[in-house]
């Protein structure tokens, strides 16, 4: 491994094996609910595959995500996967998935509501009748609160240091900054992101989800669902 990319250290500083394998299965158990005998599944922000590792035990998978460097990961990690780069605001596969997931809150990254409603109408465009859409809020307007996150982990000559602080800028902003302290064989570096997410009530996922032409089905608490989920099926 090199500095070049702090997309490189992304399992080692944030994936929790034993919380994606929770999730997964939860989304396992939704699938049986509404959507048995699903073949084909659309992991939307994926990341580098961490949880397209557990689907593809299942599900055709097929990934997207706009970071090049992270689909590198995936496609080495999950081999019998497909992977795409593209925005999970606005693509077009020229396909329809029997179950879309868009988790750990990646939707925040729209910019207004009507960037909401398009995006979820990107999304339901992709869905087969009756298929089955999970969708993660990063947070709403109602329960976010201003945090700060952190933690360090070692192994070998690899170790690293994170803080992250969530701030409130607005009604319907948060800026969140990510600060890592990188360290491989004594060298460390420093890396900085800033990402601008955007607070959407319940009202308004509520509103954008059934305007793209998704049926709620169940509203999931975080304690039923990592950060909480819309379980919708198309219309």
């Amino acid at each position: 491994m090199d500095f070049k990319n702090i997309s490189e250290y992304y399992d080692f500083m944030y994936v929790d094996e034993e919380a994606y394998q929770r999730e997964v299965d939860a989304v396992f158990a939704l699938a049986d609910k509404y959507v048995p005998g699903a073949k084909t599944l659309l992991d939307i922000a994926c990341g580098t595959g961490a949880q397209a590792k557990y689907f593809s035990e299942r599900f055709n998978v097929t990934g997207i995500d706009i970071s090049s460097g992270m689909l590198e990961i995936a496609k080495s990690k999950v081999p019998n996967a497909e992977f795409e780069i593209a925005d999970m605001t606005d693509f077009d596969l020229g396909r329809k998935f029997d179950i879309i997931v868009n988790l750990y809150g990646s939707i925040g990254f729209s910019p207004s509501f009507e960037h909401l409603c398009s995006s979820l109408k990107c999304v339901c465009d992709h869905l087969d009748d009756g298929g089955l859409f999970i969708l993660t809020p990063w947070g709403t307007k109602e329960e976010i609160k201003d945090g700060l996150v952190a933690k360090s982990k070692k192994e070998g000559t690899f170790g690293y240091c994170r803080m992250e602080t969530v701030k409130r800028t607005a009604d319907d902003k948060v800026r969140v900054e990510m600060h890592h302290l990188v360290a491989m064989d004594l060298d460390v570096k420093y890396h900085k992101t800033v990402s601008t997410i955007t607070l959407f009530s319940e009202s308004e996922y509520v509103s954008a989800l059934e305007k793209a032409g998704f049926i709620i089905k169940e509203r999931l608490t975080p304690e039923q669902f990592r950060m909480g989920a819309f379980v919708c099926m198309k219309k």
